[in-house]
This record gives C-alpha cells, structure tokens and sequence, in this order.
C-alpha cells in the first residue's frame, strides 16, 4: 500500500467510534435580502479582535479558540492568531485591508504575489471573478501557481452561539500547485460569510482534496476540513 495512503487510513480507524460518524453540522442559515444600504466593509483600526471556535468537519470535535488581533496598519494591515492549543503565533496579512496577502489558513502560511480579496469589488448575489498568481511559503524559495475562482452567493442570516449575523456567502474554487511534488492535483474549497459591520468572517470554512499516483494508477486523498465560528468581536 502506498504510504500515504496508509498513513490516512490509520488515522481514520485511530478515531474514536463515537466521533467517526459524527460530521460536523452544516452551518445554520438561510437566504435573506441584502441590507439597505449596502454598509461599507469596517475599517482597520489597533486592537480589533476577533475570537472564534475551530471545528474538525470530519468528526465535530473542537480543535481550539482562537483570537485574531489587528496589531498594525502599515505598510501591511497585520492581525495575529493566538491559539489555546499552543503558544505559536500565526500571522495573517491583508494590503490593502480586505485584501489577503499572506493567509495561515491553510496547511502552510501561504504569501500570495497579488492579494486575494476578501470583500468582493462587486457584491451582487451571482458575481463571479478569477484570479490567477502565485505564492510562497516559509521556507521555501520555490513559486507555486495558484487559481481561484469566486462565485457571490448571496446574503444569509446566520445563526451562531453568539448571536445572528446578516452575512454575504462566498465561495470559492480553488486550483493549485503544492509544495509536495507528488500530488498530481490539489483542489480546495472556501465558503466565507463576510460580515462588513465587522470586517471579517462570522464563519469560515476549508477543505480540500488531492490526486496522488500509487501502484494501481492513482488515489485521491482528503485535506483537513476546518470551520471557525464566531464567539465575540470588538
């Protein structure tokens, strides 16, 4: 057996019974009008926090609390992730605010050359847009190319612990080169209901998947699948 695909297949029967068939919950919402007027996206300003629970999609169980920060405007916006799961601090760079320039969301901190944006420049429910570029990461002198592909669903009241939101969904489609060679393809996959009265996501959701060749011709493996949920916000 490949691996890799030995290493996945021991990690799924490591779960406890209980939680392996225990998929976390799709988020709670449901269609609403756009608000009027449009609000504006919140600026950036010191000391904005967000705090926010990470879920393991595959199993619901509750990974960590996690609070991001905005520590600086310039010449990068940069907010930092803490985490009760550890002392390591991630950092997340937008330039300009409400544009992903380096995003620790993912497996590694990825640094974009052309920013992603977060806030869409047409919100309407159907807009759709394309971006192509490239990106590094720690540690590596290597560009990998990356496509994503945005669609604007639409708005959604959503209902967490902390309360309700009226939040624009994104999706978004993604293609790109990893840093492990041997993958033949990786595809990922972000939904994210943006708040503008708060500048940022009141959810946040990732997976992904990847083709890797084997003896039998080639295997498809999963990613981690990952959901934050607002707590509170300042």
């Amino acid at each position: 057996m490949n691996p890799h695909r030995r290493l996945t297949v021991l990690g799924l029967l490591a779960l406890p019974a209980a939680c392996a068939f225990q998929p976390l919950a799709p988020l709670r919402s449901q269609p609403a009008p756009a608000p009027a007027p449009l609000p504006a996206l919140r600026p950036a300003a010191l000391g904005q926090r967000w705090t926010y629970r990470r879920y393991n999609g595959f199993n619901s169980a509750l990974l960590a609390t996690e609070t991001d920060e905005v520590v600086a405007l310039a010449p990068q916006v940069i907010v930092h992730r803490r985490s009760d799961a550890g002392p390591e601090v991630q950092e997340e760079q937008q330039q300009p605010w409400g544009q992903l320039r380096r995003d620790p969301g993912w497996d590694h901190l990825q640094t974009y050359e052309q920013p992603l944006p977060l806030w869409p420049a047409d919100p309407s429910p159907g807009a759709r847009s394309a971006l192509r570029t490239h990106y590094r990461i720690e540690g590596y002198s290597y560009r990998y190319w990356i496509d994503v592909r945005t669609l604007v669903q639409g708005w959604e009241d959503v209902e967490l612990a902390q309360g309700r939101h009226r939040a624009l969904r994104i999706e978004r489609y993604i293609r790109q080169q990893h840093h492990d060679f041997s993958r033949l393809e990786t595809i990922r996959h972000e939904t994210l209901w943006m708040a503008p009265e708060i500048g940022r996501w009141v959810a946040r959701e990732l997976w992904g998947e990847y083709l890797v060749p084997d003896d039998n011709g080639s295997y498809r493996g999963l990613e981690a699948h990952h959901r934050w949920e607002l707590v509170s916000w300042s």
